[in-house]
């Protein structure tokens, strides 16, 4: 594939226009695809923007132009069979988020995909970002700036369009050299492994009170302050969706810490913890009936995460393999002359599942795949009998 020069984009902000693309992929062998979201700087995510490289013709779908009340799946329904077809190749660079996101919106899962990021882990390199590819690769220097930029402004800024039109201009040129590559390092089948990962990836966002156990710290805090935690944490939630904010923007974990440590039912208080202004005069009446609530009827605290008790056997199996897979990734490092990582060898699904329940029927080992059995099949029967 020669190096590409940036054709100018193609807008697609009406959904008649949609159908418009359907012709141009239904006769392209491949097709790269990234998207921008907002999920930064509003409570709910959306994409924000879809940028596609339909066989070196750039276009720009402005789902916030086409659905402004929210995504709607009939606006991308002509593209749904193609983007479902595994005989067209879709380029993607860590395209966990892009595959999730349009499954949860419009319905698509994405298969065929060919994810460059996992591409270069699997081929040993150290810098795995789509700048570090590009620039490596095709021997360009891309702008870093609009890594964290607002993809829900309109107008979007000019040199932020570039940026965006820059992930898919580069990126089949970038997959052509990796797909090369593994190919030259009889790497295909592990590749084509870890891309059904991708593609088998979802949407896992959403309210969940059990995930305030994540926090850092929780583990630490005062039984009588786990209720009060409760409490502001559903509070949380929701004054940040009044607001459209991730609720993280509003309060973040630490504080939330400490208030829910202190209880505060004062101004006073709140200010000495670091409350704003803006958020005392705004919130401030709320957030101490809630502390004033739950110390009177402690809520309900929400279920925590159940961790399995590791029996000595697992912790074995696990120690024998993990040793036995750094040793055995540093000698084909050396024999085939090139960084082999340990996903190489054994991916990490793959380990948990044999320290778990063995190697009784290693058909059923996840991303082992036919290739790692016939190699290591006896090796990792003999592991995990000890």
């Amino acid at each position: 594939m020669n190096d590409p020069a940036t054709p100018p984009p193609t807008w697609i902000t009406r959904r008649e226009q949609i159908a418009d693309l359907v012709p141009l992929i239904a006769a392209a062998p491949w097709l790269a695809l990234d998207s921008e979201a907002n999920s930064m700087f509003v409570y709910r995510e959306r994409t924000c923007l879809i940028q596609l490289n339909i066989d070196g013709r750039i276009f720009l779908i402005d789902p916030l132009a086409i659905d402004p009340e929210g995504p709607n799946p009939a606006t991308l329904a002509p593209l749904k069979p193609l983007l479902e077809d595994p005989t067209r190749t879709l380029f993607l660079h860590g395209g966990e988020y892009d595959v999730g996101i349009l499954k949860r919106d419009y319905g698509i899962a994405m298969v065929g995909v060919f994810d460059s990021q996992q591409a270069a882990s699997l081929l040993g390199y150290e810098k795995t970002g789509y700048g570090s590819m590009v620039e490596r690769l095709c021997g360009v220097t891309l702008a870093k700036g609009h890594a964290q930029y607002d993809w829900g402004l309109r107008p979007l800024d000019p040199i932020a369009i570039q940026y965006a039109i820059d992930d898919v201009v580069y990126l089949p040129q970038v997959c052509e050299r990796l797909r090369d590559e593994a190919r030259a390092a009889d790497l295909d089948e592990e590749l084509a492994i870890a891309n059904k990962a991708v593609e088998d990836s979802g949407w896992s966002g959403g309210f969940d009170p059990a995930s305030m156990w994540r926090i850092k710290g929780v583990r630490d805090m005062p039984v009588q302050s786990l209720g009060v935690l409760t409490a502001l944490y559903a509070w949380r939630d929701r004054i940040a969706q009044a607001a459209n904010k991730p609720p993280g923007r509003m309060i973040n974990g630490e504080l939330l810490l400490a208030m829910a440590r202190q209880a505060p039912t004062n101004f006073q208080l709140l200010k000495r913890l670091g409350l704003k202004s803006w958020f005392l005069s705004a919130h401030g009446e709320d957030f101490m009936d809630e502390v004033r609530r739950a110390m009177t009827t402690p809520p309900e605290l929400p279920p925590r995460p159940s961790y399995r008790e590791v029996p000595p056997e697992e912790e074995d199996r696990e120690r024998r393999m993990k040793d036995w897979r750094r040793s055995e990734a540093e000698r084909r490092t050396k024999v085939e002359n090139r960084n082999v990582p340990l996903q190489v060898v054994l991916p990490a699904r793959a380990l948990e599942y044999l320290k778990r329940y063995g190697a009784a029927d290693l058909s059923a080992v996840p991303q082992l795949g036919a290739k790692r059995l016939a190699r290591y099949g006896e090796k990792l029967t003999q592991l995990c009998a000890g």
